[in-house]
């Protein structure tokens, strides 16, 4: 009889065992917070001196928050500079990516706001006024960070003197809530 007691009694515990790894199983499957999507409206503006915006161009993404939440936005052109020549004509090109790239990524919310890391590359090309050739120049604003922005407000998370002039170059922001 006290045989049977302590085989009933170890075969408890093993029940209870595998029974409380199934929970700690189902609560590591299980997210911490529901997913929330947002809609990400990104306004690249060129500002004058003045203060005038010049040049607006924009992209819209949308990301979840929680696990996984991220999005890249790409776009732009591969552009060929001469490398060689031959008898005054160019015959040898390498060819320069520029445009917009955006990466976003661990978004989470906090309270009525939204938080994420945020990477930004903004390139253009431009003729080089000083240079006798006329070669191009490769103007480039790269930006990494982590941003909190209020959801529903546009915000300017970037922004970056002109070095040819006394413009600037900013990344405006805006956060809808997708319902």
């Amino acid at each position: 009889m006290r045989k049977m007691a302590m085989g009933v009694a170890a075969m408890a515990m093993v029940l209870a065992a595998a029974g409380v790894r199934a929970q700690d199983t189902a609560k590591e499957a299980a997210p911490a917070s529901p997913e929330h999507y947002y809609r990400l409206n990104f306004t690249v503006e060129e500002v004058n001196d003045a203060g005038k915006v010049e040049n607006t161009r924009s992209y819209i993404a949308t990301v979840a928050t929680g696990h996984g939440g991220g999005q890249q936005i790409r776009t732009g052109s591969k552009i060929p500079i001469a490398t060689g020549t031959s008898g005054g004509q160019a015959t040898q090109f390498q060819y320069v990516d520029v445009g917009v790239n955006f990466d976003v990524r661990q978004v989470k919310e906090m309270g009525d706001r939204l938080t994420f890391t945020l990477t930004a590359d903004v390139s253009s090309v431009a003729q080089d006024q000083h240079s006798p050739l006329g070669e191009p120049v490769i103007r480039q604003n790269k930006w990494d960070s982590s941003v909190l922005i209020p959801v529903g407000k546009p915000t300017v998370v970037f922004s970056a003197d002109d070095l040819d002039s006394k413009g600037k170059m900013q990344v405006e922001l805006t956060a809808v809530k997708v319902e």
